[in-house]
């Protein structure tokens, strides 16, 4: 007995001096953020006051001292997300993560081949390279004196991350204009529906915008297989593509201050950590704060002491694709106007963490890389496919250093000229009472044909004529009516003589935005959280007065005649402790499967329903027909309607509730089974690490186009598990800047050993915010850690 008691006293040693000893390592991956340290090749004295969300306010007396603490900061938060972010954009994944990897370092490599990130660096103004090299070396000095373990990340893959370079962070302004990118997914998809079903019932599946619904501007094969890598590569990176967003300003006529209000959510893929760092940045040029992308020193989107300014991205169809005939006499030339071209051929070593390295050759036509290599695809009828982007021309930074030392709306507008990809909406105020739009985009002038789908790259009828003029792009400064907003919605009508987009957001959410901005004559900021929480679904609005009247009439089981009743009472809001959202969004899922799954077949399904705007657009447009061929079942004899779909979905719904969640109606809440959770790359490699490295999962409202989005994945068959959303939340308000406010989903740090993983997830959720500030007392009265760096 004494023996065993002796046993067991030493394993309970050994275990808690293991945890003790786990728990000890863990603690040394975290960064210091007090003391005084001195730095070779400082000008002066900088000061990085980390406020109570451990966001840094750096005071520098040059702008390159300040870059660099920024680089410094950044360094000590998110190391491994930067390092990730910019492995992903040189196709160097699989040198760290395993050689599931190579199709997505294949993509990468393919489709930046054309213009390198080194090239497009080459191009960069004085002062964007000075900032960035500043920036550089802040990360490099953390890197070589930061004293403690890496994050853990980097011990799990058994790895030292390279130093950095000023041109990584071209790297990771290359992979935001591949993750904002529809084209790539779209016209793929596009042509292998139409290789499908035909030329007419595609059309339907694909239309540009509703019929009717409002604008910005007030009136006056292979390509399956491309789309499989395009996912492996967002669902290894957190990402959604196209991402989506809110933005809106009121100037003084409307706001009960007298002076302009802004607000921006640009809506996501939801990982943890968060796309976004936050920082405030204070030096001889700059009083800037906003969100940074971790590995670049300009703030993409925030405030100045004079200006501020949001983000909503286009949908621009900024890429085409050209099907090249290739020559049988030797497979490196491609036909152009008669005469066989020589390709470009680019050999590209892929290193693969525990086997073998992959020789990848790059093939590129006067139009861009030849995207086939990506998918292993061999050439069977002496064609090829070639993709044109606008990135390899007009990929710039020049317009994020102006943007972040604007003093007036003169100098935004003068900046959007340098602003072309990943087109973005810009909503934008000054100090002056000034508010304005403009869509910052390359819009390719397109002659005879409109972009949607691959077209002969042979013949040079489909070259594009040069880019749309800065001033002929959709833009407007202080409108009448008070108020700009923009979600993603078609930006002019008809009349308007340049494709800009084919893949629009549903107009859902713009709907809501005017709403509750025209509500009322004056609004303050409390309104604007009121806007940003919303979950009123305009579709629901639109539509549950069409299932009543489908379903009315019917001989309907207890659990039905229930539905039915909620629905009758609802208020169209998709709260998380309702029932009636569950029943509403289980039965669209339905009708959506009814209409779509068996004419498209299940691979081809589950690719479309993938891109939830275009599926309600097009339902939107044959609902709004009255009768349409996809509404009828091809396996049954009579003809369906609408209406028969509308029936059968509802009941369909119904008994997928009944056994899925709960027999009692009563327990269908929308928050059971509509719940999010910011998912670490690592954590689905065991229960375990997803424990320690998730938040949540927690219930949630909203739907897929409320102006609170919570968007969740069509294809799953049990849970509606949230994938996107806002990725930040912020409002500034001219009058008094210190009522401005801001919040990210989790919080500022990579490292979950750190108070500041997730210390914003409850505002974030709750719709509430932290002070957005810009003046010192501020900051110093916020103080929560403060690093003095002194001049060598």
């Amino acid at each position: 007995m004494k023996a065993i008691k002796w046993i067991s006293g030493i394993v309970v040693v050994v275990v808690v001096i293991s945890v003790a000893g786990i728990y000890g390592y863990l603690r040394s991956t975290l960064p210091d953020y007090d003391g005084e340290i001195t730095v070779p090749g400082l000008a002066g004295e900088v000061k990085v006051i980390r406020d109570s969300y451990g966001m840094p306010h750096i005071y520098a007396k040059t702008d390159q001292d300040g870059f660099f603490a920024l680089g410094y900061s950044m360094a000590q938060d998110r190391l491994f997300h930067m390092d990730i972010v910019r492995r992903a954009a040189r196709g160097k994944l699989a040198e760290v993560l395993g050689k599931s990897l190579v199709p997505v370092d294949k993509l990468f490599r393919t489709i930046t081949a054309a213009k390198t990130v080194e090239e497009i660096a080459a191009e960069y103004p004085d002062e964007a390279v000075d900032a960035m090299k500043a920036y550089t070396a802040g990360v490099n000095y953390y890197l070589k004196n930061h004293g403690g373990a890496l994050p853990i990340e980097f011990t799990i893959l058994g790895y030292q991350p390279e130093p950095w370079h000023y041109t990584d962070g071209v790297a990771v302004h290359y992979y935001m204009a591949w993750d904002l990118n529809g084209a790539f997914d779209h016209e793929m998809l596009n042509a292998s529906v139409i290789s499908k079903v035909g030329p007419e019932l595609a059309s339907q599946l694909f239309p540009s915008y509703p019929q009717g619904y409002p604008t910005i501007l007030p009136q006056g094969t292979t390509a399956l297989d491309f789309l499989k890598t395009l996912n492996l590569a967002r669902r290894h990176l957190s990402t959604v593509g196209g991402g989506a967003s809110n933005s809106w300003v009121i100037s003084g006529k409307k706001s009960i201050t007298g002076q302009p209000i802004l607000a921006n959510d640009p809506h996501l893929g939801h990982g943890i950590p968060g796309i976004w760092y936050e920082a405030h940045l204070i030096t001889p040029s700059l009083n800037v704060s906003g969100s940074y992308l971790p590995g670049n020193p300009y703030a993409v989107i925030g405030a100045n002491q004079h200006v501020a300014w949001g983000f909503t991205n286009v949908m621009a169809d900024d890429a085409d694709f050209y099907i090249e005939k290739i020559n049988p006499d030797n497979p490196d030339q491609y036909l152009f106007k008669g005469n066989w071209e020589n390709m470009r051929v680019k050999n590209e070593i892929i290193k693969v963490k525990g086997g073998q390295e992959v020789n990848l050759s790059i093939k590129l036509t006067r139009h861009g890389p030849i995207i086939d290599s990506v998918n292993e695809y061999k050439e069977t009828e002496g064609t090829a496919l070639a993709m044109r982007w606008t990135a390899y021309e007009q990929l710039k930074v020049k317009a994020f250093h102006d943007l972040n030392v604007a003093k007036d709306i003169d100098d935004i507008e003068k900046a959007a000229e340098y602003f072309k990809c990943p087109g973005q909406n810009w909503v934008y105020a000054d100090d002056k009472g000034n508010i304005g739009f403009w869509a910052a985009v390359a819009i390719p002038i397109r002659k005879g044909f409109s972009g949607s789908l691959p077209v002969p790259g042979w013949n040079g009828e489909y070259e594009w004529q040069g880019y749309v003029p800065t001033d002929q792009q959709p833009h407007m400064r202080n409108p009448e009516r008070g108020w700009i907003a923009t979600a993603n919605n078609k930006h002019v009508g008809d009349d308007y003589p340049h494709s800009i987009s084919h893949y629009y957001a549903m107009p859902d959410r713009y709907i809501r935005i005017k709403e509750m901005l025209t509500a009322r004559d004056k609004l303050g900021v409390d309104d604007f959280k009121e806007i940003h929480g919303d979950y009123l679904v305009v579709l629901a609005r639109e539509w549950v007065p069409l299932f009543l009247e489908a379903i009315r009439g019917l001989k309907l089981s207890d659990n039905e005649q229930q539905s039915l009743t909620l629905l009758e009472n609802w208020d169209m809001v998709a709260g998380a402790d309702q029932v009636a959202p569950t029943i509403f969004h289980a039965t669209i899922n339905s009708i959506v499967k009814m209409t779509f799954q068996k004419r498209l077949g299940d691979d081809l399904y589950k690719e479309y329903v993938k891109n939830k705007y275009t599926v309600f657009n097009s339902l939107r447009n044959l609902v709004n027909q009255g009768h349409a061929d996809w509404f009828d079942d091809p396996d049954t004899t009579g003809t369906e309607n609408f209406k028969d779909v509308i029936s059968l979905s509802f009941r369909e719904a119904v008994t997928y509730l009944e056994k899925n969640v709960s027999s009692d109606v009563k327990d269908w809440k929308w928050g059971k089974i509509h719940t999010i959770t910011f998912k670490h790359p690592f954590a689905g490699s065991s229960a375990l690490m997803a424990h320690f490295l998730n938040i949540g999962p927690f219930p949630i409202g909203g739907s897929i186009a409320t102006v609170n989005p919570q968007s969740y994945n069509m294809n799953k068959d049990k849970l509606w598990n949230i994938k996107s959303g806002a990725s930040l939340r912020y409002i500034t308000d001219f009058a008094n800047r210190k009522n401005s406010f801001r919040v990210i989903p989790a919080g500022i740090s990579g490292n979950f050993m750190s108070p500041h993983y997730d210390d914003q997830a409850d505002l974030w959720r709750k719709i509430k915010y932290r002070p957005f500030v810009l003046d010192e007392d501020s900051v110093e009265n916020d103080q929560k850690y403060y690093l003095k760096m002194l001049p060598e």
